[in-house]
């Protein structure tokens, strides 16, 4: 045992452990290593490539979504500043597509998708350079047409990359399928290790279960929960052998893993246009804001804010100017509530407001400054030019107004019809 003990690598210890054995075992004992470290070799495989594909495709994506803000701006300021980022981000892309093009683990499909993403980014190079280079002289109205060519030519592009990143996906799905197999493998191929080991010798036995076996049943552990969806699950081996670099590797993936998991959580309850939060999201916070005043017997408020004559803003200055006003909207309402408030992009044109612990009065005052605000800051939408803002306010209290989710919020858009037909009255419940 001492000497087992002193040994440093797993394959020391597996010979030592085999020399303490009866002599018929050694053929079994070397044969479950063989299995074993071919289950490892194969788990570390699986668990890494298809990781590393959803990685770089991940990469390209976010680089896409962030190139559409300083092409709308550029369209409408011509910076030089804008034009710069721009061009920043198209290196970045470049190189992102070279590291794609790069891996050895793409399969035929995903090298399919992957070029035609970048032939889409190839055409999308030509049109933005001809903007760089005729935008002054085609004028307001021909730089929105020209970047409606652009937007649609973005959105597929980002649209090829959405389906490359679910194909990547649906690879890590079947490799973790195939890791749940090996794993099985490894655990069945070391309990006959063990039962046979102590049939003809409990002491090789014992010695290869704390050796092997021990480190393997922790390390499969750690998968099958990270498999399960508990992506904090790490591994702790205090060796520095071969299980232990496997240890390491699998931490560093997972780490990475939960990273990548983080950003698309992020992105799955916040509108990708304005950065509040979508509608889905603050339906369900409302919910818990309506149990949480129920528990402690405090109000709170709902603000619905529709913008006035939004659609003759798209239909005369193009949808790039109305996603600026929808972007300015927002900013200004999420400067102008409390941190302990919640703002979404409710739907369209529409905005939601939660007001914690906030009656009707603070929220119709809350309402009245919000309208304030937005109208006496206008947008600039280029050449000089500024595009004046009105919104229309619903608001409704709970439990006045309505004490379950449903009732508040038929209440709220009651108020913000009213307050679109007339002014905000505090006995309407309702602000516009």
């Amino acid at each position: 045992m001492f000497f087992l003990d002193k040994a440093s690598s797993l394959k020391s210890r597996l010979i030592l452990g085999i020399l303490v054995m009866l002599l018929p075992l050694s053929l079994l004992v070397a044969g479950s290593f063989i299995t074993i470290r071919g289950a490892v070799g194969t788990l570390e495989e699986a668990v890494s490539e298809p990781l590393d594909r959803l990685l770089f495709i991940t990469d390209i994506q976010k680089l896409f979504h962030k190139m559409k803000t300083p092409l709308q701006q550029y369209a409408v300021r011509m910076e030089e500043s804008t034009r710069s980022r721009i061009e920043s981000l198209n290196i970045e892309i470049g190189l992102a597509f070279d590291a794609g093009f790069a891996s050895d683990q793409l399969s035929e499909r995903e090298q399919e998708l992957l070029t035609t993403a970048k032939h889409g980014w190839i055409n999308l190079q030509v049109l933005v350079g001809r903007l760089f280079e005729q935008g002054k002289s085609l004028g307001k109205s021909g730089r929105e047409r020209f970047m409606l060519q652009v937007g649609r030519e973005l959105d597929r592009t980002i649209y090829i990359l959405e389906e490359l990143e679910s194909l990547a996906l649906n690879n890590v799905q079947r490799q973790r399928l195939e890791i749940q197999g090996v794993k099985w493998q490894a655990l069945i191929m070391a309990l006959l290790v063990i039962v046979m080991g102590l049939a003809f010798a409990f002491l090789g036995a014992l010695l290869l279960f704390r050796s092997v076996v021990s480190p393997i049943q922790r390390l499969e552990r750690s998968v099958e929960r990270f498999g399960q969806g508990d992506l904090s699950s790490r591994i702790t081996l205090d060796t520095n052998d071969e299980l232990g670099h496997l240890a390491s590797a699998f931490n560093a993936m997972a780490e990475r893993f939960q990273n990548i998991q983080t950003e698309l959580d992020y992105m799955s309850i916040y509108d990708s246009l304005t950065g509040l939060y979508d509608r889905p999201q603050f339906h369900d916070m409302v919910g818990l804001e309506v149990k949480r005043s129920k528990r402690y017997q405090r109000p709170f408020s709902l603000l619905f804010l529709d913008i006035d004559d939004f659609r003759s803003v798209n239909e005369t200055y193009g949808r790039l100017v109305g996603d600026s006003v929808l972007c300015s909207v927002a900013m200004q309402i999420k400067n102008n509530i409390r941190p302990t408030d919640t703002a979404a992009r409710y739907d369209g044109d529409s905005f939601a407001v939660i007001l914690s612990e906030t009656g009707h009065e603070g929220a119709t005052r809350a309402a009245r400054r919000l309208q304030e605000h937005i109208a006496n800051n206008p947008l600039n939408i280029g050449d000089g030019k500024t595009l004046h803002i009105s919104v229309c306010v619903g608001v409704a209290t709970y439990p006045d107004d309505g004490d379950t989710e449903t009732a508040l919020f038929a209440q709220t858009e009651y108020a913000l019809e009213l307050a679109k037909q007339g002014p905000l009255g505090d006995d309407q419940h309702q602000a516009g």
